[in-house]
């Protein structure tokens, strides 16, 4: 009960902008959950009870996302070709692919998980002879 007792510290407007800031600075959940001394159970058991505090991480997270996002866009737009490939393969795959074969019938790209799996073909020593006729 202890730790329910915790809750109190970090739904307050403090606990909550705390928790905002970690994520900020990329921590995953698990990682945050480290930082604050709580199981990764309690606290998701904490964002069902209080979605105030899920809140405060998802909006951490994605200015992190955000951040992140603005610099390759920077680097890229400085000429960076690195980041300018990496930038248009991840925002336009459809144009930009490496793999233009690996696109399906609607133009879309195709992932190998997503290619249904065939029968591997018989080898010879378990396929079955069949009798063809002579021709002449």
């Amino acid at each position: 009960m202890a730790r329910e007792s915790q809750i109190s510290k970090w739904n307050s407007p403090s606990g909550l902008l705390r928790l905002q800031r970690l994520a900020m600075h990329g921590l995953t959940q698990a990682e945050i959950c480290e930082q604050i001394g709580v199981p990764p159970r309690t606290f998701r058991r904490w964002c069902t009870q209080d979605p105030r505090i899920g809140q405060a991480v998802s909006v951490g997270a994605e200015a992190a996302l955000a951040s992140v996002e603005n610099a390759l866009f920077k680097k890229a737009q400085s000429g960076d070709l690195g980041a300018m490939c990496f930038y248009l393969k991840n925002r336009d795959p459809e144009h930009w692919s490496e793999h233009p074969e690996l696109r399906g019938y609607d133009g879309k790209v195709v992932f190998v998980d997503d290619i249904p799996k065939t029968a591997a073909p018989k080898s010879a020593e378990t396929a079955v002879e069949t009798e063809q006729p002579d021709h002449p």
